[in-house]
């Protein structure tokens, strides 16, 4: 009886050991040579609401006016995950991010289907999430469909001038050549 029980707690114990070990930081912030602060890894709309961070996003998201009759086109964006690769250092990213925020809340996205990363000078994240990912310029939105595979991007900025116009094309199955792309 005494082995039994002292088999469980070991598990217990490693069990609870590894879930603890697995766990990542949400809304990590660092400090760049500069003094400057930037987030790095995943984080959340929270962050966005810290000094250095709050005055670029509320300007951004407040003064955009989101192209309303190009919504009803991207309804469908909701059935997709999206992964957005950010520097917020990066005058694009300050701009773009917030505009995507609005309207990802005009058409009621799922925020369980958004991840938001933020990556260093050297476009790295904490964790590694741009591994593989081909992260060479930011932000970099990327939409998934359900079976997790990349159905389009826009890099740094949308190609037709409305994120609006580029997230249609993509949920269409007609996305637009993305900046940069080889």
């Amino acid at each position: 009886m005494k082995r039994i029980l002292a088999i469980a707690l070991v598990v217990m114990l490693g069990i609870s050991t590894q879930s603890f070990a697995q766990s990542k930081v949400l809304n990590r912030t660092i400090t760049a040579e500069n003094g400057k602060k930037m987030l790095t890894g995943e984080f959340n709309r929270k962050a966005l609401e810290e000094e250095g961070f709050k005055e670029w996003y509320h300007s951004e998201y407040d003064s955009y006016e989101v192209e309303k009759s190009k919504l009803k086109s991207i309804k469908n964006l909701r059935n997709y995950r999206l992964e957005v690769f950010v520097g917020t250092w990066c005058p694009d990213s300050r701009r773009e991010l917030p505009r995507l925020y609005k309207i990802l809340d005009d058409i009621k996205f799922p925020q369980n289907r958004l991840k938001v990363i933020g990556v260093n000078r050297q476009k790295k994240s904490f964790y590694g999430e741009e591994i593989n990912k081909n992260i060479t310029h930011v932000p970099t939105i990327i939409v998934y469909n359900n079976k997790k595979e990349e159905v389009g991007r826009i890099v740094e900025s949308p190609v037709s001038g409305y994120l609006e116009e580029d997230l249609a094309q993509i949920v269409n199955g007609t996305p637009l050549t993305p900046n940069y792309a080889k």
